[in-house]
């Protein structure tokens, strides 16, 4: 049986930390990114996302090729997403090696 994946809490990332984690030969890097509002609409409300990179190990992200990239909203339903998306990214990498 497969482990759940442990993420920190929404406050963790509020707070503009960023995390890097793996699961089997899986590695990823996840990073809060705000984006300003449109040049257009300057008076607009940022908006705050996950950004996350993924890449098979054992080595480190420096040394090895980015093989996925997503972004979520950085609210409870996108860490939601974002989990969802990283198991499937780890079922993938993991079952070619």
């Amino acid at each position: 049986m497969s482990e759940h994946m442990e993420m920190p809490t929404l406050l963790f990332w509020e707070n503009g930390n960023v995390w890097y984690g793996s699961k089997g030969n899986t590695r990823f890097f996840i990073q809060p990114v705000k984006h300003d509002p449109p040049e257009d609409q300057p008076e607009g409300e940022p908006r705050y996302t996950l950004d996350v990179e993924v890449w098979p190990g054992p080595l480190t992200k420096s040394l090895s090729q980015i093989t996925a990239t997503n972004s979520f909203p950085r609210t409870l339903e996108g860490m939601d997403q974002m989990v969802r998306w990283l198991e499937e990214q780890a079922e993938a990498h993991n079952e070619k090696a």
